[in-house]
């Protein structure tokens, strides 16, 4: 199937990708609408520039194709500006070679071995250390953008609520998880759906993600009401939520007991 699409629409994949030329840009999107090519849409706002990411978040917005937007939103990195290149890669290839690939040579002391093993660990600890440093100074305004347009649709929608929720549960990015998260939880039409639907494990994804001591006690006072049943997996969260974040302290207390404390 990808070679078959991708041969078909070269032209506007470059096009869309390098996005220098306004008016290229505007008939590539169009041809690919026409076309109703979304998951094609949706894999290219993820690499886009920005000037074509823009438009084709619009152009999604505008279709009601909101599932599309879910990957650039948990996906996408900030394309910088004056750089031709890909996504920067963290580390390089194997530091060692394969102590078990040469069964019929020598053996390889377990000292050796000992040491090779933790300065691997220590290389790999170092790119990770490296990669949340990078993804600190992200700032990519589509991932943004996209955010942004859907809490104002969740209210209204139930496609915009489901992204909302998908993105600040699976987005690689603490910044997007968090504003997505915190947007959900300032809107009380959202919030009150996902209560009377009993969607205990979504809300209390919600409290985590947003990283908000105040929307978690927001989120405690409302579950008091609406707890789930004894039997569910989600029981217990609750109530640890409730015992450490409820503004009630005889609340606290009650929960705190019945997790057996």
């Amino acid at each position: 199937m990808h070679t078959d699409i991708f041969a078909k629409y070269s032209h506007q994949i470059i096009t869309l990708t390098e996005g220098t030329m306004g008016g290229d840009v505007d008939k590539a999107v169009e041809r690919l609408l026409s076309d109703e090519q979304w998951d094609l849409i949706a894999q290219l706002i993820v690499s886009a520039s920005e000037v074509s990411a823009r438009r084709m978040v619009d152009a999604l917005l505008k279709a009601d194709q909101i599932d599309a937007l879910i990957p650039a939103a948990c996906l996408r990195r900030e394309i910088r500006r004056g750089s031709s290149q890909g996504p920067s890669t963290l580390g390089g290839g194997s530091i060692f070679r394969d102590f078990e690939a040469d069964e019929d040579g020598p053996g390889v002391p377990d000292h050796i071995r000992e040491e090779a093993e933790a300065i691997t660990q220590s290389a790999s600890q170092s790119r990770r250390i490296a990669a949340q440093k990078e993804a600190a100074r992200d700032h990519d305004l589509i991932r943004s953008r996209i955010v942004d347009q859907l809490a104002e649709r969740a209210t209204a929608s139930d496609a915009a609520l489901a992204a909302m929720v998908t993105i600040a549960r699976a987005s690689w990015w603490e910044e997007t998880r968090r504003s997505a998260a915190t947007k959900l939880a300032n809107n009380k039409i959202a919030m009150g759906k996902l209560t009377r639907e009993g969607r205990h494990a979504d809300l209390l994804m919600i409290g985590r993600a947003s990283g908000s001591q105040t929307v978690r006690a927001r989120l405690a006072e409302g579950m008091v009401n609406a707890m789930p049943e004894a039997t569910s997996p989600e029981y217990r969260d609750a109530l640890e939520l409730i015992s450490e974040e409820h503004p009630d302290q005889a609340t606290r207390a009650a929960a705190h007991k019945a997790l057996g404390g």
